[in-house]
């Protein structure tokens, strides 16, 4: 099985650096593409190469300008020649288990494989593995262990409202291509469009409960994850085109996830934009809520009475 590692990187040298010879050492990855998402200091493809000991196995796109995280995975799907994709944010690290984990999908059929990973936020309970919000996603899905398990349509309803990472699945890159599936070109909540037409395209999904990536996370500083203006408010367009798609799926066991997802999603953002965004969000958000259908609306006030009254559905 042959992968690519495709990174976007933005001021990133440093964790860049660590990322890219950890990369070197897996026997698994074939290729890395990294896309220079505008840096202040341009990067350079002789000295990544010769720093990391990826040699040719390395390249480098450049935009010129800041274009977002999901405009530079996008550049990097378009040069992926590999059978099999893993999407990577430049602060992330593989583990050792990544080689592990591409033997297991030897001669396996499928889509894309998610797997299981390390949030960096958990270290200071001393605790190793994903956050328990998306651990218990795993389990009631059935497949927190097991190295390797089939995921049925029941249990990848559970799965698709873990945390929408774009770097927590191996892709099968053909999968991508046939379905047009990409991020969003815009600077936040870019990876939710990726995350559920993952899932609802998807006809083999597989699950491995190998930690197979470290999560790095920054509660302060000027990474896009802290942006706390108007970005926000772009996700309205991405959600409003799941839920188009998931509603021409009829019948599709992802409609309620989604819905509560999305309106989860939507308080979220309350709790991290500035406070002159508010009445829009809120106005947007009512909107959203109301433009959903009434059978999953009906099924939000049995499974989901918070969101029901918060939403007034």
């Amino acid at each position: 099985m042959t992968l690519t590692l495709a990174i976007p990187a933005h001021n990133d040298a440093e964790p860049l650096a660590r990322l890219l010879a950890r990369a070197a050492a897996l026997a698994s990855v074939a290729r890395v593409v990294v896309v220079d998402d505008g840096s202040d200091a341009p990067l350079e493809a002789d000295a990544l190469r010769a720093a990391s000991g990826l040699g040719d196995r390395l390249s480098l796109l450049r935009h010129d300008r800041p274009r977002g995280p999901g405009a530079a995975r996008n550049a990097a799907l378009d040069r992926v020649e590999t059978d099999y994709l893993l999407y990577l944010d430049a602060d992330d690290l593989p583990t050792r288990e990544l080689d592990p984990l591409m033997a297991d999908l030897a001669g396996r059929a499928f889509d894309f494989c998610l797997f299981q990973h390390h949030d960096t936020r958990l270290e200071q309970e001393l605790r190793w593995g994903q956050p328990t919000y998306d651990q218990n996603f795993w389990t009631a899905a059935g497949v927190a262990l097991g190295a390797l398990s089939p995921v049925p349509p029941a249990a990848a309803a559970y799965l698709a409202q873990t945390a929408n990472y774009p770097w927590n699945k191996i892709y099968c890159t053909a999968f991508l291509r046939e379905h047009g599936i990409a991020c969003t070109e815009i600077l936040v909540h870019e990876d939710v469009e990726l995350h559920w037409r993952s899932f609802l395209n998807a006809r083999t999904i597989l699950a491995s409960d190998r930690v197979g990536v470290i999560h790095f996370v920054a509660h302060q500083g000027d990474r896009l994850t802290n942006r706390d203006g108007p970005e926000r408010l772009e996700v309205f367009a991405p959600l409003a085109r799941i839920a188009a798609e998931i509603d021409s799926h009829e019948g599709s066991v992802l409609a309620l996830p989604f819905a509560r997802f999305a309106l989860g999603l939507l308080g979220w953002i309350e709790g991290n934009l500035r406070g002159e965004f508010h009445a829009e969000l809120a106005t947007r958000s009512a909107a959203f809520a109301a433009s959903l259908p009434e059978h999953v609306k009906a099924a939000l006030k049995d499974s989901a009475p918070d969101l029901a009254t918060r939403y007034r559905l």
